[in-house]
């Protein structure tokens, strides 16, 4: 294996080790309430198995934190946007007293340069040895370009009684390539702010 391989295989692995939702932002109601204990998840997505794999890691996740939750395609099983007539209609036949939402809000395309290659330092010869050293071949770093989709989502969680606003945060994650794998790690990260913030 070449070196310029090398780089560019350690630059992939580093992306992939980064891949995981961070909270860029995040605002919460002075007058938050009582904890909840029975959640709507409510995923706004225009494809059918993205919305529910979604929803369904948010339940697991909600759950195993003990709260009770109930996905929304199990109540709205149509794909788009419907009245809110069929929403409280769902909010209604649920009997939980939150609702929390999550939908995309942008995709931006990051770009990033890696290179040149890192300084090789060698083992610790003394000044003679290293000064023939120097004489030997120079190597060659191109940079390697990588780009991947960053997406920008919207969580908020409402109260169902009266209907108002709890909480919202604005998330950052690597574009998934694996739905579930990636729907689990946002659901980890949001679902642990909700309770180190003391909502569930």
């Amino acid at each position: 294996m070449n070196r310029r391989t090398f780089l560019a295989i350690c630059a992939a692995a580093l992306a992939t080790s980064c891949a995981s939702t961070s909270i860029v932002n995040q605002w919460q109601s002075p007058d938050p309430g009582p904890a909840f204990t029975k959640l709507l998840v409510v995923g706004v997505s225009r494809s059918a198995s993205v919305r529910r794999v979604f929803e369904d890691e948010m339940v697991k996740a909600l759950q195993a934190r003990g709260v009770t939750a109930i996905p929304s395609y199990t109540l709205i099983p149509e794909d788009g946007p419907v009245s809110d007539t069929r929403l409280a209609e769902a909010v209604q036949k649920s009997g939980v007293d939150g609702v929390l939402t999550t939908r995309v809000l942008q995709v931006a395309q990051q770009v990033q340069v890696v290179g040149p290659g890192p300084t090789f330092w060698g083992p610790p010869w003394g000044f003679y040895s290293w000064y023939w050293g120097a004489w030997g071949p120079v190597y060659t770093y191109s940079p390697q370009v990588l780009t991947s989709d960053i997406v920008y989502a919207e969580v908020r969680l409402f109260r169902a009684k009266p209907d108002t606003l709890v909480w919202a945060a604005t998330t950052e994650s690597f574009a998934p390539r694996d739905v579930r794998r990636e729907s689990a790690d946002f659901a980890r990260i949001v679902i642990g702010q909700l309770a180190e913030r003391k909502l569930i």
